[in-house]
């Protein structure tokens, strides 16, 4: 299949030119009447992975959010938002994560539809997928006529890198996700494969990133915010990523997703395999993007790393003066590794730990780091694998 990816500058979140940079992005892919009818359901797939501010860079900025379901409504269509973020989804602690991330008077302001994921779930036989042929998913997917991704530009500290196919994985009820971290346990290809599978399954008609700030760094959660002064749009979500990814100074095929969506034939192999609309790649590219410590354990030859992951894998641990208490880690935690007692400090067991970092991913208090492996290698560029 052909693909495309358009690229636009936009240092900003101010609405007049964050408008026009998302219709300069979307123009050579057809503008977003080519993907939009009137009388339609339109959901706006967004990264609300927890209730921070939008300032550090954690979710999908409100601004963005707004612009497109003001574009939305314009073409006569009705707007969709919302997501299902990690963990207890309660309809309490859903609308303080809308209010804290800005999502709430982006709703106010439009008179939006919003929804919560985890309120209607059931199983899927999902015909498209290679290795998950069956799992729980929310049902709104498939309660819409069109679905719009509008993921945000982070690090991972599993996954490497969240973009476009990593954003789908909402799709998945929040504490289902505990449960399919243990079916793929340490093997990050395995997780890479579920995340396709599902992507395969709810596949956006369009995607819109936004790259404006990113997060580098120990992302998806607690990394730092990083001005790149882009946004992106493919109606391929691995096209995308390969694109994004290769922006922020990663071997594309270094991540897992990518790396796998070229092995299955549903994305590109190579740079030259994509159509790029609108800025040259070499203008825009951010080779100084700080990356996660963990993929530092990609550098190190396989018969090494096999030999001892005590001495080589990187693992969470808990700083005692920055943790409040909240047993949030523990309630996540997809082996059940840490234990926690109210009003105590959680302790993790690392033998059973997955090193899956859902830990790091919720807690709210950035109480969780990732230690960097007690022997390492090289200078934390991936190694192809």
């Amino acid at each position: 299949m052909p693909y495309e990816v358009s690229i636009s500058r936009c240092a900003t979140y101010d609405e007049p030119p964050l408008r026009q940079a998302i219709e300069s992005a979307l123009a050579p892919l057809g503008g977003l009447s080519h993907f939009i009818s009137p009388g339609q359901r339109v959901l706006l797939k967004l990264n609300l992975l927890s209730a921070n501010v939008p300032e550090r860079a954690v979710t999908t900025h409100p601004a963005l959010v707004k612009v497109v379901v003001r574009m939305v409504q314009e073409l006569g269509a009705t707007a969709v938002v919302g997501d299902s973020p990690a963990g207890v989804n309660t309809a309490g602690a859903y609308q303080a994560l809308l209010k804290k991330t800005g999502i709430r008077q982006v709703i106010e302001e439009t008179g939006c539809e919003v929804v919560n994921f985890d309120e209607h779930t059931h199983d899927v036989s999902a015909e498209k997928a290679a290795v998950f042929k069956q799992f729980t998913a929310v049902t709104i997917p498939e309660e819409v006529d069109v679905i719009i991704g509008l993921p945000k530009l982070k690090t991972h500290q599993f996954a490497y890198y969240t973009g476009a196919v990593k954003l789908l994985y909402g799709f998945l009820p929040g504490l289902k996700k505990a449960e399919y971290h243990l079916h793929a346990g340490k093997d990050v290809n395995r997780f890479a494969e579920l995340l396709l599978d599902v992507a395969e399954t709810f596949p956006p008609a369009l995607n819109i990133m936004d790259a404006v700030v990113g997060m580098e760094g120990n992302g998806p959660s607690n990394g730092t915010p990083r001005q790149v002064g882009l946004l992106a749009a493919s109606t391929s979500c691995t096209a995308l990523d390969f694109v994004m990814t290769h922006l922020i100074g990663l071997d594309p095929l270094a991540v897992p997703t990518v790396r796998a969506a070229a092995q299955r034939g549903i994305g590109p192999q190579a740079l030259e395999e994509i159509t790029v609309h609108g800025e040259a790649l070499e203008d825009v590219r951010v080779p100084d993007y700080r990356q996660v410590d963990t993929l530092k354990h990609a550098m190190m030859p396989p018969w090494l790393a096999d030999l001892s992951s005590w001495l080589f894998a990187t693992r969470p641990l808990i700083d005692k003066a920055k943790c409040i208490r909240c047993g949030k880690c523990a309630e996540i935690c997809p082996p059940h590794a840490i234990a926690f007692t109210k009003g105590t400090l959680p302790r993790i067991n690392h033998t059973p730990c997955l090193r899956c970092y859902c830990c790091h991913e919720v807690c709210p208090a950035d109480a969780i780091r990732v230690a960097r492996p007690r022997i390492a290698f090289g200078d934390g560029s991936p190694r192809r694998r």
